[in-house]
């Protein structure tokens, strides 16, 4: 004889739990959580009970199969700790929050072999949209979300990639503006100094650097990169080793405000003098960049107003009406702004 193999007991309480211990029907109990208007009072109060006696927690994935509707949008992200995304996440979460949405996060730690899997992750959650921060995606992947049928916003992404709809940060164009700010104010050997080059975002940075070194005919050979997260360590030892190639180093653009800062500390510890010395900037200042001493000539970008404007347009597409219309409109937004100290770099 067959035995029937038993469902495994998670110790959960279940729906049924909380009937019983109400002496209701499990689909009252269920009415009463989705739609308590149509369930009286006495019963609501008792069914509310209940749920706090037994530590009833809802399962909100059978609600989502039962409803067809979900509260959830997918977040891709390179990296948990990067200033951007950090800053960026909880500036979007900060306006969802004020109209019942959530944020489902996926990282892929700038590994674009994971990028596809997570995104595919994301979706199961029957997410309601998809947002995609700092990520060039495949061509197969940017492919296979092209057919889902919910919004989906690529933010500060590349120009030469268009999902339906995205919010552009122009790297090249800020590191070109950077390094041309440095070179009008007559430096003339300026190398560059990059972190987590896989990511291809990244990679535009220091084309940027390269095309206005040549565009003023000047040595584009001095660079210095790593896949590695950033660090004021490897800023020290980038410095070191681009000093001992050209002495005559009288500029560096650094990827990253803590690769900027290490700079800074190794020119102190050598007693160089910024900029009189050597001219330092960075291209992802933050305010921490006034309070350094001297200040940090750097390029900012907005990443909390991109993540307020991110939240405002997901809440716009997912609550007005003809959204399928808006849907496939080409929405650019050119957010990134620059705030130099030219007395930094002269």
């Amino acid at each position: 004889m067959k035995k029937t193999r038993k469902r495994r007991n998670t110790g959960r309480v279940t729906l049924q739990d909380v009937a019983k211990y109400a002496g209701v029907g499990s689909m009252t109990v269920s009415r009463a959580l989705r739609t308590p208007e149509v369930v009286s009072d006495k019963l609501r109060e008792k069914i509310e009970h209940a749920i706090q006696e037994l530590g009833y927690i809802p399962n909100g994935a059978a609600g989502v199969l039962a409803s067809g509707q979900s509260n959830i949008i997918a977040v891709l992200v390179p990296s948990l700790t990067d200033k951007a995304s950090a800053t960026f996440i909880q500036s979007l979460q900060q306006v969802l929050n004020k109209h019942a949405f959530q944020v489902l996060l996926g990282c892929h730690e700038y590994n674009h072999n994971k990028e596809a899997e997570i995104i595919m992750t994301l979706l199961q959650s029957n997410a309601v949209a998809l947002v995609i921060f700092g990520s060039l995606l495949a061509d197969k992947t940017h492919s296979n979300i092209s057919h889902i049928n919910i919004p989906i916003i690529n933010v500060a992404n590349s120009h030469q990639q268009q999902t339906a709809i995205n919010i552009e940060t122009d790297y090249s164009a800020a590191a070109y503006t950077l390094t041309e700010h440095m070179l009008n104010n007559g430096r003339k050997h300026i190398g560059y100094i990059g972190a987590q080059m896989d990511n291809r975002l990244r990679n535009q940075q220091i084309n940027g650097w390269h095309k206005a070194m040549l565009h003023h005919y000047q040595n584009a050979d001095q660079n210095i990169t790593t896949s590695d997260t950033a660090s004021m360590q490897f800023g020290r030892q980038a410095i070191t080793e681009m000093l001992l190639r050209q002495p005559e180093l009288d500029g560096v653009i650094c990827s990253h405000e803590v690769i900027a800062l290490g700079v800074m500390f190794e020119c102190q510890r050598r007693l160089l003098k910024i900029p009189a010395d050597l001219a330092v900037a960075c291209l992802d200042g933050s305010n921490n960049c006034d309070h350094t001493q001297p200040t940090l000539t750097s390029i900012r970008i907005d990443y909390p107003q991109i993540g307020r404007d991110t939240g405002k347009l997901l809440i716009k597409l997912l609550t007005q009406q003809g959204e399928d219309e808006t849907k496939h409109q080409n929405n650019r937004y050119h957010l990134f702004s620059y705030k130099f100290e030219p007395r930094q770099s002269a």
